[in-house]
């Protein structure tokens, strides 16, 4: 447990005024984080739902990003407080599904699911319009694809093992960078899985430990990939509805105009990235480093996104 219940009490009364919090119990919170589940009787017997988000070095741009999505109205669950080492979060704990494949085949998101890619693109769009000012916390950096390709690249060539897929995605990337964009706040894992549905529809975007400066075709393009729609390849806008669907909607949402060919890029350097992911995962467990048989498993995909990038750079 990262924090004992009497912290966590001591944090909830000056946040919130609370009298007592029960015992936190683990989440699931992903191969890279932890979740603890709580909750906190207020003034009255009230009971708020709540939950300790526990970081790896990101919080303090994690923090950042969600109160000023908080602020927009964009669907984030309530950043209450952060914890004296600065390390974790804790938010207010929001009712919903995350899993894809529940979303996808339970009767209860039926309706759901009709508006559902509406709601993911107008969210990406609010998240593109935070002000950087609002997030300082996010370095500007160098926000371009070819700076994105170089650090992928430098990734790749640590590994050492010849990946030629890779290698021909990356030549592919090159000779058609698009035209530069002003950077933007991005999410950085914005796709299913990290998106909390209830029968209403959306109710939060969740992770942004990789929230960063870009461009915001790279979350378009990501979520796209097909490895995050979990098996409804004829839907290649998160497993949800085609990509037109998806660029009208951001468009109409306030987000930027995209044309196919931008939105391509993206989505092929998204197979890109989640190759050199997979290996990343693969020799974080093979090292010594994080030994973990979810990073094991994942590390064997590499071919998964090799084929994917085969299939879009032809």
């Amino acid at each position: 447990m990262p924090v004992s219940a009497a912290e966590l009490l001591d944090q909830a009364n000056a946040a919130l005024g609370a009298s007592a919090v029960t015992d936190p119990v683990p989440l699931a919170g992903g191969a890279s984080r932890a979740l603890w589940s709580f909750d906190a009787e207020l003034a009255g017997g009230e009971k708020a739902k709540l939950v300790l988000l526990v970081t790896r070095g990101t919080a303090e741009r994690e923090w950042e990003a969600l109160q000023a999505a908080h602020r927009r109205g964009i669907a984030v669950a309530e950043p209450l407080w952060r914890t004296p080492d600065g390390e974790g979060i804790a938010l207010r704990r929001l009712a919903g599904e995350a899993i894809p494949s529940r979303i996808f085949r339970d009767e209860r998101f039926a309706a759901a699911r009709g508006q559902l890619l509406g709601e993911i693109a107008a969210n990406a769009a609010a998240i593109h319009a935070i002000p950087l000012a609002e997030v300082p916390a996010v370095a500007p950096g160098e926000a371009g694809a070819a700076a994105e390709l170089d650090v992928i690249e430098a990734e790749l060539r640590r590994y050492g093992d010849p990946h030629p897929a890779l290698e021909l995605g990356l030549r592919w990337l090159r000779r058609r960078l698009p035209e530069p964009r002003p950077p933007v706040l991005v999410h950085g894992d914005f796709r299913m899985g990290n998106l909390l549905v209830d029968p209403d529809g959306l109710r939060a975007v969740l992770d942004w430990e990789l929230v960063h400066a870009g461009n915001p075709v790279e979350d378009l393009g990501w979520l796209c990939a097909r490895t995050w729609r979990f098996g409804r390849d004829d839907l290649p806008a998160a497993g949800l509805g085609r990509r037109r669907q998806l660029l009208e909607a951001y468009a109409a949402a306030g987000g930027a105009e995209v044309d196919a060919e931008e939105l391509r890029f993206w989505e092929a350097l998204a197979n890109l990235r989640w190759g050199v992911l997979t290996l990343r995962q693969l020799y974080d467990h093979a090292s010594g480093k994080r030994p973990s048989l979810e990073l094991a498993a994942i590390g064997r995909r590499t071919c998964e996104a090799e084929w994917d990038l085969l299939a879009m750079v032809e």
